[in-house]
């Protein structure tokens, strides 16, 4: 249902803006890319309320001067709006969150182009990658953590990662919960309050062909979401590199079961490497890497 009021923030997570083209898109996808920003601005211009981000803003922590510039002059043609983030693991140095400012989100946030939440401000916790999670009476409390569905919709098997409703309860005290981290876009409501997890803008890997990149609009009176759905084209994913690599691996996966089942490996690793390189027609260039690493890791 549309709704006639306006609503106070824009959610949404994993932007992971980035200056090089996944393996997986056919198209032009810093074009695509730049369309979706600008979209999110242009609705935050439109409603005067401000952005969340629930961390990732960036796909590195170093993003160079050509994509700071690019983006930064992205948001300079929306000086009205508003954008708080929360650092996620790609936004943070070898993933440690005292180093933040070193990174591309330090930057912009220094510049103001952007505002890191690292303490509570306004109706807003922060909880970046690794922080601890604690209660809160803030309306909203702003996650980077990997956040299920639920236990049945794990996204590989055997993954460990709290579901929607057990971080309700953890974080009983904020009435909204905005997760990022998990690219797949959901709501869970649970007595009257909300976790939304908003899911990534693009659609980065081949597993994501169905996934509608979305953001939703907060309403703070009666605590509900609307969806927006970003614009999209059709028929951009490929999925040939995916093959390949199967068949490299398959290829990998013989060669190992070879070794097994030919050469009893004893505590002599290089003894049975040896062994293994003189019976087989190994090319000679690979033999040297073989032993290059080999010598460098036994020193």
């Amino acid at each position: 249902m549309k709704k006639t009021k306006t609503p106070d923030y824009i959610l949404s997570s994993d932007w992971h803006v980035r200056g090089t083209k996944p393996i997986c898109r056919t198209d032009d996808y810093i074009e695509a890319q730049t369309k979706k920003i600008k979209f999110i601005l242009s609705l935050a211009e439109k409603y005067d309320c401000p952005i969340l981000i629930a961390g990732d803003l960036g796909h590195k922590p170093i993003w160079g001067d050509k994509l700071l510039n690019y983006f930064i002059d992205i948001l300079n043609r929306f000086p009205s709006v508003k954008i708080y983030t929360i650092c996620g693991q790609h936004d943070l140095i070898n993933h440690r969150l005292d180093k933040w400012e070193e990174g591309g989100i330090g930057l912009l946030n220094r510049k103001k182009c952007i505002k890191v939440l690292t303490k509570e401000y306004k109706d807003i916790s922060p909880f970046s990658y690794n922080d601890a999670l604690l209660d809160s009476n803030k309306s909203i409390s702003l996650v980077h953590k990997m956040i299920i569905k639920s236990q049945e919709d794990k996204l590989w098997d055997r993954q460990e990662a709290d579901h929607a409703k057990k971080l309700l309860k953890k974080l009983s005290g904020s009435k909204l919960i905005v997760t990022g981290d998990n690219h797949q876009s959901f709501v869970i409501e649970q007595n009257n309050r909300l976790l939304v997890n908003a899911g990534s803008i693009m659609r980065m890997s081949a597993n994501q062909v169905d996934h509608k990149p979305s953001i939703y609009l907060w309403y703070a009176d009666n605590n509900s979401v609307e969806r927006v759905y970003l614009p999209i084209t059709g028929n951009v994913i490929n999925r040939d590199h995916i093959d390949v690599v199967k068949e490299r691996n398959q290829r990998i996966e013989v060669f190992v079961n070879k070794l097994q089942d030919n050469y009893e490996l004893g505590l002599n690793f290089e003894k049975n490497m040896e062994e293994f390189l003189d019976k087989n027609d190994i090319d000679e260039s690979v033999k040297e890497k073989i032993w290059e690493h080999i010598n460098d890791t036994s020193e």
